[in-house]
């Protein structure tokens, strides 16, 4: 991993971290189990998935304008995906505020929304497989499955969500992800230990900074099941960050 690939990854990663959360809250929205007060107040911190996109849509395209595109393989077709995904919730968003149309109306934007989210996770898929990218492929499944589904907790946090399931559901999912992504992770760990021998020092330590991170991440999001209490936002927070860090970390050691 090249040192002028970071920023790329980086805009990878938080796309996939805010498609991955609108598939968890746009399910959540459809299924019908927010009351008004709730799916106002989650309606509020919707365009934090749109301002993450946004931000990663500029890492991306300042990063090709700095550096000759011929030295960074890219997805050209992320940037189409991520323009229409915006002005898909730029829509949504005025529908709702303004009650345009009926609701299911707008119910049909938020199933073209979610259709458009899973295209876009199996062109990313298919992309990386055809290029031979393995550590792309884990980053993705660890940033949509895992990241998604934690900052789609701490969204719904801090709506002040009542379905109380998703407190339970959203960890075990996140922590099903995670335990997959640990035992890859650990398959080539002693190919990486001889690469020591040989000097070969930064492929191992981002290894291990990875498993470290997703391990923590995964402890943190786990707390509030083992304490029996209910999530705290400032903890959710931190394990987003971790696990940003993780996937980051993992990508670098391939």
């Amino acid at each position: 991993m090249q040192w002028n690939n970071w920023s790329i990854l980086l805009s990878e990663v938080l796309e996939q971290f805010s498609i991955g959360a609108f598939i968890i809250i746009g399910g959540v929205m459809l299924s019908g189990k927010l009351c008004f007060g709730q799916h106002d107040r989650v309606m509020k911190v919707l365009p934090f998935i749109s301002w993450l996109l946004i931000a990663s849509l500029l890492i991306r395209e300042a990063t090709l304008m700095a550096l000759p595109s011929s030295s960074i393989a890219t997805n050209a077709n992320m940037v189409v995906f991520v323009l229409v995904f915006v002005a898909l919730t730029l829509i949504y968003s005025l529908c709702e505020n303004r009650l345009i149309g009926k609701d299911g109306s707008r119910k049909l934007i938020i199933g073209v929304m979610l259709l458009w989210s899973i295209a876009y996770v199996v062109d990313i898929l298919s992309f990386n497989a055809g290029n031979g990218h393995i550590g792309n492929i884990i980053t993705t499944v660890f940033s949509v499955g895992f990241g998604g589904s934690l900052l789609a907790h701490s969204m719904l946090i801090k709506a002040q969500h009542k379905v109380d399931p998703l407190n339970v559901g959203l960890p075990l999912f996140g922590t099903l992800i995670s335990v997959i992504v640990f035992i890859v992770a650990c398959l080539d760990l002693a190919t990486l230990v001889e690469q020591t021998q040989s000097g070969i020092l930064l492929p191992f330590i981002w290894r291990m900074v990875g498993v470290g991170c997703l391990v923590a991440a995964t402890g943190l999001w786990l707390m509030s099941l083992l304490t029996k209490t209910k999530p705290v936002l400032a903890i959710l927070a931190c394990a987003c960050t971790l696990a940003v860090m993780a996937s980051l970390a993992v990508n670098g050691s391939f």
